[in-house]
C-alpha cells in the first residue's frame, strides 16, 4: 500500500468530527484534540547485543525495510541511528559485545541519548526495547546492558518504559523442537522458553530491583531479495509495545505497522493480541480524542460510522478479521463514549440478554458480513449509526418504554433473526428497512 493511498486514523476521525451533528463549541473541542493527538510523537529505542536481531524487528514490525539487516561479522549500526516513520520515531542503536572500548562508546551514546529532553523538558524516548538473543545461553553483554545502561537512566517511571523481548525463539535450543511447518515451538521448546522468560526474569528482579516479565518471539529472517520468513508472536511483541506506550501517543503506531497479514499469523494465543491492540487504540480514541467533550451519546451521530471504518482499517493492518475489529473496539472504552446502546442492542437488553447473546451476534454477522456489500448497504448503515443512538435515547425517557421495546422485537428483529436463520437476507434487509422508517416517525411523537 502506497503512502498517498494510506488514510490515516486521525484524518479520518477529524473528518467524522468536521461532519457532525453537534453543537460548534463542542465540535471545536473535538478538533483540538484531534489536532493535539497529530502533534504526539512517540520515540522509541530499540537495544540489545550484536546479533539480537534488533534491525531484523524493525523491518519485520513496520512494512519496509528500514533498518539494514546484519550478516557479515561487522556490526551494521555504527551510531545510534534515527528512523523517521511519520510520527513514530525509531532509535535503532549500536550491538554491545563487540569489544570494551566499542562497548564503552555506545553505552555512552545511549546513556546521553536516554538522557536527551524534548522541547517540553521530558525524556525525549518514550519507551525502550530490549532484545535478547533467544539462540545463546551467554547473556552476560545484555544484563549488563540492562542493569548497568538502561535502567538506571530511565527515569522515574522505570517499569512503565522498558520491555524486554527474547527473539529467535526459533533458534533457542538450535533448532530443535520447533515446528517449521506450523511456524510454532513444540512442548519440549515451549518449556524451555518459559523457564528463559523466568530466569531472565529474576536475574533483571536480582540487577536492578525491578519486576518484568520478557517475552519471546521470532522476527523470522529476510536477506535482501529473498522473501522473509514468518514471525512468530509479533501480533504479542507489538501489543506489549502499543501497551507501554503513552496512551495519547499510540496512533503513531497505526500508519507504519507491517501491512503484510502474514507477519502476524503466527503466535501463541495465550491472549488476543489483536484484539488487545485495537482496544488499546480504542482507549487512545475514547479518552484522548474524545476528552472533554460534552455531547453524551450524540457522539455516536458521527462516531459510530467512523469506528466502524477505523476498526476495519486497524484490523486490516495487524491480519484481524473485520469482525475482530470491530468487537475490539465494541469491547473498548469506544462503546462507552457512544453510549454502546443501538436499538436491537437496548432492545435485548431489555430482555436481560448479553452484549455476546445469539441474537445480537447473529445481527452483527449479518451487517458485517452481507449487508455492508449490498449497492445500498453501506448508507443504510451510515444512516443508522447516524439517528439509532438518539433514538435509543428517546425512547428510554418514555414511560412505557418497555411496551416499546417488545413491540420492536415481536414486530421486526424476531422476525428479522428468523429471516437470517433461514438464509433470506433480503426479507431481513426489508424487515430491517421497516423498522427504521417506523421508528423515523415515531420520534418526532417522542420528543
Amino acid at each position: 500500500m502506497g503512502q498517498e493511498d494510506k488514510k490515516r486514523v486521525l484524518d479520518m476521525l477529524q473528518s467524522g468530527i468536521m461532519n457532525a451533528d453537534i453543537p460548534e463549541n463542542e465540535k471545536n473541542k473535538l478538533i483540538k484534540n484531534c489536532l493535539h493527538l497529530k502533534e504526539q510523537k512517540i520515540n522509541l529505542m530499540i537495544t540489545g547485543a550484536t546479533g539480537s536481531g534488533k534491525s531484523s524487528t524493525i523491518n519485520a514490525l513496520f512494512d519496509m525495510e528500514v533498518a539494514k539487516v546484519g550478516v557479515s561479522a561487522d556490526p551494521e549500526t555504527m551510531d545510534i541511528t534515527r528512523y523517521d516513520l511519520d510520527n513514530l520515531v525509531l532509535w535503532d542503536t549500536p550491538g554491545l559485545g563487540d569489544g570494551k572500548e566499542a562497548d564503552n562508546r555506545h553505552a555512552k551514546n545511549i546513556i546521553k541519548k536516554l538522557n536527551e529532553r524534548d522541547e517540553n523538558g521530558n525524556l525525549l524516548i518514550d519507551l525502550v526495547l530490549v532484545i535478547l538473543d533467544g539462540g545463546t545461553r551467554d547473556l552476560g553483554t545484555s544484563y549488563e546492558l540492562i542493569n548497568s545502561v538502561i535502567v538506571p537512566n530511565l527515569g522515574d517511571d522505570k517499569e512503565g518504559r522498558i520491555l524486554v523481548a527474547i527473539n529467535q525463539a526459533d533458534a533457542a535450543m538450535k533448532g530443535r523442537y520447533w515446528n517449521f511447518d506450523e511456524n510454532k515451538p513444540e512442548p519440549p521448546l515451549v518449556k524451555f522458553l518459559d523457564d528463559k522468560v523466568i530466569s531472565v526474569q529474576k536475574r533483571i528482579k536480582e540487577g536492578t530491583g525491578i519486576d518484568i516479565k520478557p517475552i519471546y518471539y521470532s522476527a523470522g529472517f529476510k536477506e535482501e531479495g529473498m522473501a522473509q520468513s514468518r514471525p512468530y508472536n509479533l501480533s504479542k511483541l507489538l501489543y506489549y509495545i502499543v501497551k507501554y506506550t503513552p496512551k495519547e501517543k499510540r496512533l503513531s503506531f497505526v500508519d507504519n505497522v507491517n501491512r503484510n497479514k502474514e507477519m502476524w499469523a503466527d503466535n501463541d494465543d495465550l491472549e488476543d493480541y489483536r484484539k488487545g491492540i485495537l482496544e488499546e487504540f480504542g482507549k487512545t480514541i475514547s479518552e484522548c480524542a474524545m476528552s472533554g467533550a460534552d455531547i453524551g451519546g450524540n457522539i455516536g451521530s458521527f462516531f459510530g460510522g467512523t469506528g466502524e471504518v477505523i476498526g476495519a482499517s486497524l484490523g486490516g493492518i495487524i491480519g484481524a478479521g473485520i469482525g475482530v475489529a470491530k468487537e475490539a473496539f465494541r469491547l473498548s472504552p469506544i462503546s462507552r463514549v457512544i453510549g454502546g446502546c443501538y436499538i436491537t442492542t437496548a432492545t435485548c437488553e431489555e430482555y436481560g440478554k448479553p452484549d455476546d447473546c445469539y441474537e445480537l451476534t447473529s445481527f452483527r454477522s449479518f451487517r458485517d458480513d452481507w449487508l455492508i456489500n449490498q449497492p445500498d448497504g453501506k448508507e443504510l448503515i451510515d444512516r443508522y449509526y447516524k439517528t439509532a443512538p438518539k433514538v435509543v435515547e428517546l425512547i428510554n425517557r418514555q414511560s412505557n418504554r418497555t411496551d416499546i421495546y417488545h413491540y420492536l422485537n415481536d414486530t421486526y428483529l424476531a422476525q428479522c433473526l428468523k429471516c437470517i436463520e433461514e438464509g433470506d437476507n433480503e426479507k431481513c434487509k426489508s424487515l430491517y428497512i421497516s423498522m427504521m422508517e417506523y421508528l423515523y416517525e415515531e420520534q418526532n411523537k417522542w420528543q
